[in-house]
């Protein structure tokens, strides 16, 4: 091996172990950030309902928790989507894949035979939805990220 491409080699390997620290660290961040976000949205749900009907197609989601999801149906309303915690279906099984998708008939979520569908066609039984007060939710990630920094 000539001494340039030894060199070249080198460089990429630790430019490779020095970025595995740091998507280490960025897992742990997002993974406290989850935690705060999904401490905050719990604290401000209100009582659980069986069925919640769409109006329009749902925004957004996001997986804050192993068995819990943020369904936003706009940027101002979010229901708290709680599945059946078991080992198929975690995040590590959810999250931000692009076959993830959820599973209502007539633009309902429902708690009776509703599903969160995941990647392979996993099948997540719904077993709680709370909606959620979003600007209390805001205000209480703030508060905890001031507390957490200062």
């Amino acid at each position: 091996m000539s001494p340039r491409l030894a060199f070249l080699t080198l460089g990429a390997a630790l430019a490779m172990a020095a970025s595995v620290p740091a998507l280490a660290i960025n897992d742990a961040a997002a993974d406290a950030r989850d935690a705060v976000r999904l401490e905050a949205a719990r604290a401000n749900a209100g009582e659980p309902v069986k069925t919640v009907r769409f109006l329009r197609p749902v925004d957004s989601y996001e997986v804050v928790g192993d068995s819990s999801i943020l369904v936003w149906e706009t940027n101002f309303k979010a229901w708290l989507v709680e599945v059946r915690p078991n080992e198929s279906c975690q995040a590590r099984h959810l999250d931000s894949d692009a076959s993830i998708g959820l599973e209502a008939s007539y633009d309902t979520l429902n708690t009776s035979n509703g599903y969160f569908v995941g990647r392979d066609g996993l099948r997540c039984r719904i077993i709680e939805i709370r909606e959620v007060d979003v600007p209390a939710m805001r205000a209480a990630e703030r508060g905890t990220k001031a507390t957490t920094e200062g």
